[in-house]
């Protein structure tokens, strides 16, 4: 049995194997979706095939014809495993907290393009030229947006852009839009919505500052009209709606492919050309949200009729801030982090540790729950609940701390940062913050990349990592031993722990609002992140002994 659309045929080995397949016929929705293409996606990575494409897919079931073009900007390879070796069909395995699983084939994709790949350029730009599409939606995350460097400067590579043909190639994700903007803009200037939805806060706003700011840049140099900028800048012709997304969505996982092979799929094998694993099947949760500001430039999907709620900026906002900067996405880095340094293999292991369920509890309890507004679609205590209590702890969610680790530095100024101003904004005691400094703490332990037990880290990629390590790299674990010998963990040109000044080693990092949100140090939250640092920095163990101790466990 295999996914693709020939493998459909044997619809009786699906069903009797509990997979449910497309009720149309996908080749011909793929061909009609070539001549008529609607809605361009770009990055078609694991969410959207088994939530944005799954959507796309129940429309076309029952006749909203509104299937996808998908846009790969990054590594090509990814396309050929995923998608193409399955003719852009997409197993949804749905985990849910009893055990059972869900499983379906998705046909939301009607193609799928490289733009690394001369014809996938091509095609990308004329999808973008086409008066018929009206939407392009994203999901690249977090970095792909950005556009300046830790310190606030513009990237070489959107520089160099500024020099170079708006029309041509560019392997920057931000510069590539920009320029497919501008062959929309040259083919007639319809309007078009641009929705990011990746998982931070003000997608929408960052994504219009990014392109706005390329724009910009071209028009400086004389490459392209104020017209064109006009008309980015005019959202009732090139709209930037802001939205939240929530739906759990670890990486493909071994065991889940060894069952799908024990029920006679011959193709759903894991395979690593990058390192990170790539599958035919996507895992997720059942849990689902999508939460999308009311600002539309042009025709759009009925995505309200098929989950998504449709609501004005503000219910949005709220929405975000609840799920982005208090109730899930800071609770997420805290256990990424502090599993990463105390080596669990899954999120739901981590909490079964009391330490650090007690951990996110309180981050989000006590210290986040004070500055959320509800939002009015669900109760942010109840949403929290649900957190706690069914998504995080789920054993059959196979979700890796390493996964959430990584692009960390790009997630901390709204994971915390906002939450931070909030407490300044509403003159709120900073000093009842104990849990958003120690994971401060935590994570700049993690820069070390030492694991607790001293052994060395396989880091996760982040933009800064290496220049924050940098930063980290005259700071080693003590590791004296009771007898005051020196541990293997401590190298010869370090410094010792006890030796350390620690403000020295964490000023240049605590004091950089890039990162944080603020400058920390004009809050007391640096010296109480320095204080918990420089007990996690004695010896191995310390770590787990700092937590053990901060949360009474």
């Amino acid at each position: 049995m295999k996914l693709t659309i020939n493998g459909l045929a044997e619809r009786a080995k699906y069903e009797a194997a509990g997979v449910s397949v497309p009720s149309f016929d996908v080749a011909t929705m793929q061909q009609q979706g070539k001549e008529n293409p609607r809605w361009v996606h770009i990055g078609p990575g694991n969410i959207f095939r088994i939530f944005l494409a799954r959507i796309a897919h129940d429309m076309i079931a029952n006749g909203e014809f509104w299937p996808i073009a998908g846009v790969l900007p990054m590594q090509a390879e990814e396309l050929d495993v995923q998608l193409a070796a399955h003719d852009l069909l997409t197993l949804g395995v749905t985990l849910n907290p009893d055990g059972s699983r869900d499983l379906d084939v998705i046909a939301g994709l009607s193609e799928a393009v490289a733009t690394r790949r001369e014809e996938g350029f091509a095609r990308f730009v004329e999808l973008m030229e086409a008066p018929s599409v009206t939407l392009c939606s994203f999901t690249v995350t977090e970095k792909g947006y950005a556009i300046h460097d830790s310190r606030g400067e513009l990237q070489e590579a959107v520089r160099e852009a500024f020099e170079a043909d708006p029309l041509a190639y560019h392997p920057h994700t931000m510069v590539l839009v920009a320029g497919a903007l501008y062959a929309r803009f040259n083919a007639g200037a319809t309007p078009i919505t641009m929705l990011s939805t990746d998982n931070f806060s003000h997608n929408g706003d960052k994504l219009r500052d990014s392109i706005l700011t390329i724009a910009r840049g071209w028009e400086a140099a004389g490459s392209v009209p104020a017209e064109f900028v006009d008309y980015v800048a005019d959202d009732t012709r090139v709209a930037f709606p802001i939205s939240v997304i929530d739906k759990i969505t670890p990486r493909p996982s071994e065991k889940i492919a060894t069952d799908l092979a024990e029920l006679g799929f011959t193709d759903m094998g894991l395979e690593a050309p990058f390192g990170t694993p790539l599958a035919g099947f996507v895992n997720g949760e059942p849990t689902e949200y999508l939460i999308i500001e009311d600002k539309f430039a042009a025709p759009r999907p009925p995505l309200e009729e098929y989950g998504a709620a449709i609501v004005d900026r503000q219910v949005c906002d709220d929405f975000e801030n609840m799920k982005v900067t208090t109730c899930l996405n800071p609770l997420h880095t805290a256990l990424a982090i502090s599993g990463t340094l105390l080596g669990y293999p899954t999120i739901d292991a981590e909490m079964r540790d009391g330490a650090l369920a007690e951990m996110v509890r309180r981050l989000g309890y006590d210290e986040g729950l004070p500055v959320v507004t509800d939002p009015g679609i669900v109760a942010p205590a109840d949403f929290l609940r649900e957190v706690l209590e069914v998504r995080f702890p789920n054993r059959f969610l196979p979700d890796q701390p390493q996964r959430i680790a990584m692009d960390t530095s790009q997630k901390l100024p709204i994971r915390y940062g906002e939450t931070i101003k909030k407490y300044i904004d509403r003159g709120l005691n900073l000093d009842d913050l104990e849990v958003i400094p120690l994971v401060f703490a935590l994570w700049a332990r993690y820069l070390m990349g030492v694991a607790d037990d001293g052994a060395p880290m396989a880091m996760p990629s982040d933009p800064l990592l290496e220049e924050l390590m940098e930063l980290l790299s005259g700071v080693a674990l003590g590791g004296a031993d009771e007898e005051g010998t020196d541990d293997a963990t401590e190298t010869p040109d370090a410094p010792r722990a006890t030796d350390v000044d620690v403000h020295a080693a964490l000023e240049p990092l605590l004091s950089n609002p890039t990162i944080f949100g603020v400058n920390l140090y004009e809050t007391p939250l640096a010296a109480k992140a320095e204080a918990l640092f420089a007990r996690m920095i004695t010896k191995p163990g310390a770590v787990r002994a700092t937590l053990n101790e901060e949360m009474n466990a």
